[in-house]
């Protein structure tokens, strides 16, 4: 008897089997959520994106993408994923330094593929506008130039940070018709084109009633740290 309470004490004892270890999470790049030029981890990056009123439709949501800028710079945004489908955008260089950025990959909306949705132009970090006057100006004549400017939308329905580059708001007033009056970046009938000056760059935004596969308030630039 003493033997078999020796034994059950024993056994009272022993603390219970630890369960196997689990695996530790999967690297991003493993799991294919990593942006391999800006180094960051898709999450990471989303998680660092202002947001707009922008929404995606339903039965999809967004995932971070990046597209290279000049100086080693990135930009991040927000864009559309439908399953396992991402817009993307690529960037061509044009003549003027400016950027091009046009759907190469869309989640939804094939006829998108090849059109134009973002041009960037680089300017002084202090004073990017400088760069979009010189990209805008040198398309129009020096007349129309001198009456032209970055100026606030002169009607509701653009976002609070955009511009347009517009005549004088008494001129404006007189063409509100009168579609682009200053030139291929200017005011356009849509609400949907416009400029915007962040971070040292000029966006501007050019959909033209089609909607984006992307928050167009999520754009972020960033630098790797070296």
């Amino acid at each position: 008897m003493l033997t078999l309470a020796l034994l059950l004490t024993a056994a009272q004892a022993e603390p219970p089997p630890l369960p196997p270890p689990s695996a530790p999470p999967a690297p991003c790049a493993e799991s294919g959520g990593l942006l391999s030029g800006s180094g960051l981890c898709r999450a990471d990056a989303l998680a660092r994106l202002p947001r707009g009123p922008w929404t995606a439709p339903l039965g999809c949501d967004v995932a971070a993408q990046e597209a290279p800028l000049t100086g080693g710079r990135w930009l991040l945004y927000a864009a559309l994923r439908c399953g396992e489908k991402i817009a993307r955008l690529a960037v061509t260089p044009q003549q003027g330094g400016a950027l091009v950025l046009r759907y190469a990959e869309t989640a939804r909306n094939a006829e998108l593929i090849g059109r134009k949705a973002l041009t960037i132009i680089d300017g002084p970090a202090a004073a990017p506008h400088l760069g979009v006057y010189t990209l805008v100006m040198a398309s129009l004549p020096k007349e129309q130039a001198q009456r032209c400017a970055l100026r606030n939308p002169p009607v509701p329905g653009y976002p609070t940070d955009a511009f347009v580059f517009d005549l004088t708001a008494a001129e404006s007033r007189q063409t509100a018709a009168l579609d682009q009056p200053c030139g291929p970046y200017s005011r356009s009938a849509w609400p949907d084109t416009y400029w915007r000056l962040f971070s040292g760059i000029g966006v501007y935004y050019q959909f033209s009633g089609d909607g984006p596969e992307f928050d167009p308030a999520s754009l972020t630039v960033y630098q790797p740290q070296t």
